[in-house]
């Protein structure tokens, strides 16, 4: 009984736990990169999130311009309308946050199919998967956000995303800043992976949303710290949002330091502390780039006025 308990384990070991701390040899491995290389990385990550931000800044800038030029009577006709709809309990329209986050769903979906055409395997490996041990360092720190390992680790960060992308859109971030916060948060994230790998010396690869959606959960539960919260399987049990981040940064530290290699707990950190630190600390930098822009769109209106007239 005690031989046949072992095979079984034998078994099961080989199937779903040994693959994990294997380190497979793909198409463009390469042996793992010197500290040094951490460097391009890192200005990546840097050139990407302040390019991210900038871009969006310009345009919720040149948004709150283009809303300053309808006139109020039509603005007053909408309101009217959109209230109107819901008080006779028509079908409202999905919210920009809805539509955003069905997005970036349908985008996760798309690349995660990807994985399974046998000719763009090699593609996928080298570009769509976060390594140290990759001929390929920057462009996969952000397309690895996009890719998943599995269905059931698709299904269960589309879940999340899904459960508070649209609170954060259409509450707090609005669409541009959310697509920067996002994807920098995700880039981060793959950022403090490869540190931790550097440090290792692993060249294990990483995929998956984890780390940008830990940073859109960290800033929305900053934002909204005593909201309540509830896991999808115990939904009899119910904490408060503020001791839910504070849980998941103490449970991946405890990982992180354990060595448990199931997730890429090092992303994990890094994606939730800058959804912190946005939250907390550069918001404000944004709404004041967004000011100085719609201030600079506002100011060529008058020049040009001013240019006609002469």
């Amino acid at each position: 009984m005690l031989f046949a308990d072992r095979q079984i384990m034998g078994q099961i070991y080989s199937r779903w736990a040994e693959p994990l701390f294997q380190h497979p040899v793909y198409p463009d491995s390469i042996p793992v990169r010197p500290h040094s290389h951490l460097w391009k990385a890192g200005i990546f990550s840097a050139v990407f999130t302040v390019g991210a931000f900038s871009v969006a800044a310009l345009y919720d800038g040149y948004l709150a311009y283009d809303a300053l030029r309808v006139p109020a009577g039509e603005l007053i006709r909408n309101f009217y309308k959109q209230t109107r709809r819901i008080a006779q309990d028509q079908e409202v329209e999905l919210t920009p946050g809805m539509k955003c986050a069905l997005s970036l769903i349908l985008a996760n979906c798309v690349v995660t199919a990807l994985w399974k055409v046998p000719q763009l395997q090699a593609f996928m490996w080298r570009y769509f998967s976060n390594s140290y041990a990759s001929k390929s360092l920057c462009s996969p720190m952000l397309l690895s956000v996009f890719s998943h390992s599995s269905l059931i680790h698709l299904g269960l960060n589309m879940y999340v995303l899904w459960s508070f992308s649209g609170v954060a859109i259409d509450k707090f971030l609005g669409v541009p800043q959310f697509i920067a916060m996002y994807a920098s948060a995700g880039v981060v994230a793959s950022f403090t992976s490869l540190i931790h790998k550097s440090s290792i010396r692993s060249p294990i690869r990483a995929v998956g949303a984890s780390g940008a959606i830990l940073g859109l959960l960290a800033y929305t539960c900053s934002k909204i710290p005593e909201a309540r919260l509830q896991i999808v399987f115990l939904p009899f049990f119910d904490f408060s949002a503020q001791s839910a981040i504070l849980g998941v940064i103490l449970f991946d530290v405890i990982g992180l330091i354990a060595g448990f290699r199931l997730f890429d707990h090092a992303a994990h950190l890094g994606g939730a502390l800058f959804g912190l630190a946005y939250a907390h600390l550069a918001e404000e930098y944004y709404r004041d780039m967004v000011d100085d822009n719609l201030k600079m769109f506002v100011e060529s209106e008058k020049e040009e006025e001013r240019k006609k007239k002469k």
